[in-house]
């Protein structure tokens, strides 16, 4: 084999081995990220059950799950188109809306949607063939 051969494959496997690295950072990513909200879900809607809405703790809880995604969200709107998940942003804007209208049957409806979107999410995103290509 020339030398002009060795230098392509070498070039094709170089490109192969970094768009397999992207995809595995962006599944981790994506897939930590969410699985933090719905860590952050089962642990409200515990509490919240426990204790009901109006509680400083589900308040606090819920903060803490809008600021994760806020972080969240950014590093993955390098990585999926944002349309595709802003609705679990409003989602938990809702949360907080019902905590202080004193909504619990809204709140608990809204907690199922962020953990449908989550589960729905988990499905689609992450690396594939499809993404590779």
């Amino acid at each position: 084999m020339t030398k002009c051969i060795w230098f392509k494959l070498i070039a094709i496997l170089f490109i192969v081995g970094v768009l397999i690295v992207i995809c595995v950072v962006e599944d981790r990513v994506i897939v930590s990220s969410l699985n933090e909200v719905k860590n952050y879900c089962y642990e409200i809607e515990e509490i919240a059950e426990k204790n009901g809405i109006v509680d400083g703790e589900v308040a606090s809880l819920v903060d803490n799950l809008e600021y994760s995604w806020t972080v969240n969200e950014g590093k993955m709107c390098f990585m999926v188109n944002h349309k595709s998940i802003e609705q679990l942003g409003i989602e938990i804007v809702r949360l907080k809306t019902y905590i202080d209208e004193e909504e619990p049957i809204e709140f608990f409806v809204s907690l199922e949607i962020i953990k449908h979107y989550v589960e729905t999410f988990q499905h689609f995103m992450g690396a594939s063939f499809h993404n590779i290509l």
